[in-house]
């Protein structure tokens, strides 16, 4: 119990989040060609080829295709504490969902020895806040540096990428199509993707986020080896389905920050970003 507090509250509470926005996922129809959904989304036919390891041009009707290039964002999150007055009707489980808290992430905080709580009583939680950002000269700097060291090694393959998924899913008990999935929506599997905010790999796992994860866990996360990318993006989708009991507020927490989520609820490209991975787990199944 104590070391669940203690990574949910981590998780709620990291006082500044960069989150970066994912590729859109499409669903090809019939009658579609590669070259006119290129023209339909301003990208070309290569772009879709390598976004989608495709060696031709051939594409089928129910097949879901990645479009390169999407919705590529920041968001900066400022989370500080906020007092709720306990109203009648509520209780802790009530006040969770509402609050974007946890119950025993509530007790833990207001130092409650039960559930039980009574009319007026004052309960801290945290609250953010969020607006888009660019990347600052040191975020470009940093990714611009890992991409070249990226660079300079042998990548494994995405047979290999996915088996490591699978085994780490196994271990932290996450559905494997959903790790699967979401690493798919990130980066296609591949370990040299780093986005213009410095997500790294194939899970896109901040170098703070990593970080963050490694204090929680008693370990060091090396984001450019593909094995800690692995683990590291397995290890915050599992301390997330843990916090929430939910997997879209799961898959919200990792797109857009779970005190995000508690303050102001899913953003449209959140929805948007739950839904394309909803989908893609139905291939992995």
């Amino acid at each position: 119990m104590q070391r669940s507090v203690r990574t949910v509250g981590l998780l709620v509470l990291l006082a500044a989040v960069l989150t970066a926005g994912a590729p859109s996922i499409i669903r090809i129809h019939r009658g579609d060609t590669l070259s006119g959904i290129a023209a339909r989304y301003g990208t070309t036919v290569s772009a879709l080829q390598r976004a989608n390891h495709l060696s031709g041009t051939t594409i089928y009707a129910g097949d879901l295709l990645r479009l390169p290039g999407q919705n590529v964002t920041a968001t900066r999150t400022h989370t500080v504490n906020a007092v709720y007055v306990v109203r009648p009707g509520d209780n802790l489980t009530k006040l969770g969902r509402r609050l974007g808290h946890s119950v025993p992430w509530l007790r833990a905080r207001n130092h409650l020895r039960s559930s039980v709580i009574v009319i007026g009583q004052k309960l801290v939680y945290g609250v953010t806040s969020s607006t888009p950002v660019r990347a600052s000269a040191a975020v470009s700097g940093s990714a611009a540096r890992h991409r070249a060291v990226l660079r300079s090694r042998t990548m494994p393959s995405r047979a290999h990428v996915r088996t490591l998924i699978r085994a780490s899913a196994r271990r932290h008990g996450v559905p494997a199509s959903l790790a699967l999935a979401l690493s798919y929506q990130e980066s296609g599997f591949q370990q040299r993707v780093v986005s213009p905010v410095d997500a790294i790999g194939v899970m896109q796992v901040l170098p703070s986020t990593g970080r963050s994860l490694g204090r929680m866990h008693g370990r060091q996360y090396d984001l450019l080896r593909v094995e800690d990318n692995v683990e590291a993006g397995v290890t915050l989708i599992s301390d997330l389905l843990r916090a929430t009991g939910r997997v879209d507020k799961a898959l919200a927490g990792y797109y857009q920050g779970l005190g995000s989520v508690g303050r102001i609820g899913f953003l449209p490209q959140t929805k948007a970003y739950i839904k394309n991975i909803t989908l893609l787990r139905q291939r992995f199944s």
